[in-house]
């Protein structure tokens, strides 16, 4: 058997954390659409003998933000009139777990892994009315995980994969709140609705 993940958080203690501490993750999960695509199960094999493996999810979520302040018109009668621009974006979710419960240990990820482009290629813009995304969205790096919770989960032993970040993110998250991302608890919420994470 592959060693045990260690750390102190599971998915159980993550949620309520952020419940507790970054409740509007609930609320923009919800508001931003965000639905998962694709759910893949894949063993991960980290010991020296064959068979030893451990359980990972893959999961592809697509989001599409509802941005504010709305764009407001005037029709021929007067009447005002809102929209928003919406564009989706797409993310890869990881989940890794040694059984598939909500009260083991785990290590997670969001976006792809990489490092942030702040050149002007990396930033999307709007140009005529059109979307131009940029690089980062491009590459499927979400900069809510990257810049707000990366080092944070990599500090805590549960970030899976490579922290790219430089130290702890002192301006959008001085208190170093450990949260969920929308596009997360979109999983796993979904994962619990299929019934593949048990809450033993």
């Amino acid at each position: 058997m592959p060693s045990p993940i260690q750390n102190n958080w599971t998915l159980a203690k993550l949620l309520q954390n952020t419940y507790r501490h970054q409740r509007n993750r609930f609320d923009y999960q919800i508001r931003d659409l965000v639905k998962v695509l694709r759910v893949e199960q894949v063993k991960v094999y980290d010991g020296k003998n064959p068979g030893e493996a451990r359980t990972k999810y893959v999961i592809r979520t697509q989001s599409t933000p509802q941005y504010y302040p709305y764009l407001t018109k005037t029709d021929r009668w007067g009447r005002t009139r809102k929209r928003q621009f919406k564009y989706r974006h797409e993310y890869g979710v990881i989940i890794q777990l040694d059984r598939l419960s909500l009260n083991v240990p785990f290590k997670g990820r969001v976006g792809a892994v990489g490092m942030w482009d702040f050149g002007p290629g990396g930033k999307s813009r709007r140009v005529n009315g059109m979307v131009i995304e940029g690089s980062n969205v491009k590459r499927g790096l979400n900069g809510d995980f990257w810049f707000r919770e990366q080092f944070i989960w990599h500090k805590e032993g549960i970030l899976f994969g490579r922290n790219y970040t430089n130290g702890p993110p002192r301006q959008v998250n001085p208190r170093n709140i450990v949260f969920a991302p929308k596009h997360f608890i979109a999983c796993v919420q979904l994962l619990m609705m299929y019934g593949i994470l048990k809450d033993d």
